[in-house]
C-alpha cells in the first residue's frame, strides 16, 4: 500500500500544478496549450523549473531568472492535491484487495481490473477539476465555463464509455458458452433486463447532474440571480453527473451544511454581514471530496441512527 499512496502523491502534486495553471490561465483568459512562465518576469521555464513541491523548495520559494518570491499558494495547491490523490489511491487498491476473491476466472479478473482502472483515472480528473474550480472561485468568484464545460462532456462521455464496455463484456460472456448463448436474444429477455440494470447507474447519473443543475437554476430565478450563479448551475450538473446517487445529493447537504456554518462563524467574528456574497463553489468543492471519499460510510450511518 505505500507503493500505491507514494505513486498517488507524485501524480497528485504533478496534477496539482497543472491545476493551478489552468485556474491560473482560465481567469485571464490565457490559453491552456503552450510553455509556463514566472508570473513576475515572465521567463518561459525549462522542464526542471515545473517539478513540484521539489522546485519551489530548492530554490526556496524564488523565481530562478528574476529571484522574486513566488507565493506559496503553489506549493499548498500541489501538497495537498498530493495528499487528495494519495488517499484517493490507498482508498480505491484497498477496496479493490476485498473485492476481488481468489479463485476467479481470469477473464473476470481482467475486467474488474479494467473498469476498476477506469474509475480511478475518473475519480482523479474528478478530483483535479473540483481542485482548479475551488482556486478560481475562492480567487474571482468565477467558475469558468472553459473548465466545466469540457469536464461535464468528459465525464459523460467516460461514464457512457464505461457502461458500453459492460454491456459488451456482458453479451460477450454469454456467448461464451452453450447455457450462455441460450440468455441471448432473440432465445431469451435475459441480456436485454440485465443491460438495462447495467446502464442505470449511468442514467441515474445524468439524471441527478439534471437535477442539481435544475435545482440551482431554480434557486437563481427564485432569488433574481442574488443566490447562485450560472456557475454554480454547471458545477452542481458535473458533480451530480460524477458522484451519482445518493452521493452527489448528500454532497449537496453537506455543501450547504458546510457553507451555513461558515457564513455564520464570519458574521459572528464581524469579517462578513447578512447579504454580503459569498462564493458557494468551495463549499460544493468541499462537500463533494467528502461525499467521495467518506460518501457509504456517511450514509450508513445515517440511515442506521434508528437502530
Amino acid at each position: 500500500m505505500v507503493f500505491w499512496s507514494l505513486s498517488g502523491f507524485i501524480i497528485g502534486t504533478v496534477l496539482g500544478s497543472l491545476a493551478k495553471a489552468v485556474a491560473d490561465r482560465s481567469l485571464i483568459k490565457k490559453s491552456f496549450w503552450g510553455r509556463s512562465s514566472c508570473p513576475k518576469c515572465q521567463h518561459r521555464l525549462a522542464w526542471y523549473d515545473l517539478l513540484p513541491i521539489l522546485t519551489y523548495i530548492f530554490l526556496k520559494g524564488e523565481c530562478r531568472y528574476c529571484h522574486k518570491k513566488i507565493g506559496i499558494q503553489y506549493l499548498l495547491v500541489e501538497v495537498v492535491t498530493g495528499i487528495l490523490v494519495a488517499y484517493l489511491f490507498i482508498q480505491s487498491f484497498e477496496n479493490l484487495r476485498f473485492s476481488l476473491p481468489a479463485g476467479r476466472l481470469q477473464s473476470i479478473l481482467n475486467f474488474q481490473s479494467s473498469i476498476f482502472l477506469f474509475k480511478l483515472v475518473l475519480r482523479t480528473f474528478f478530483v483535479t477539476v473540483l481542485v482548479s474550480l475551488f482556486l478560481t472561485d475562492i480567487k474571482k468568484m468565477l467558475i469558468p465555463d472553459r473548465i466545466v464545460k469540457p469536464a461535464i462532456f468528459i465525464g459523460v462521455a467516460s461514464l457512457l464509455a464505461i457502461t458500453i464496455y459492460k454491456v459488451g463484456y456482458l453479451y460477450y460472456y454469454l456467448s461464451q458458452s452453450v447455457i450462455g448463448r441460450k440468455l441471448l436474444p432473440p432465445h431469451s429477455e435475459y441480456f436485454y433486463r440485465h443491460a438495462f440494470l447495467t446502464a442505470q447507474p449511468f442514467m441515474g447519473s445524468i439524471l441527478v447532474g439534471l437535477a442539481i443543475g435544475g435545482f440551482f437554476w431554480g434557486l437563481i430565478i427564485i432569488t433574481r440571480g442574488k443566490g447562485m450563479g450560472g456557475g454554480d448551475v454547471k458545477l452542481g450538473a458535473f458533480i451530480g453527473i460524477m458522484l451519482g446517487f445518493p452521493n452527489a445529493l448528500l454532497a449537496l447537504m453537506l455543501s450547504f451544511l458546510i457553507g451555513a456554518v461558515f457564513s455564520l462563524g464570519l458574521i459572528v467574528t464581524g469579517k462578513k454581514h447578512f447579504g454580503q456574497v459569498i462564493p458557494f463553489g468551495p463549499f460544493l468543492v468541499l462537500g463533494s471530496l467528502i461525499a467521495l471519499f467518506w460518501g457509504n460510510e456517511i450514509l450508513n450511518w445515517y440511515l442506521h441512527l434508528g437502530y
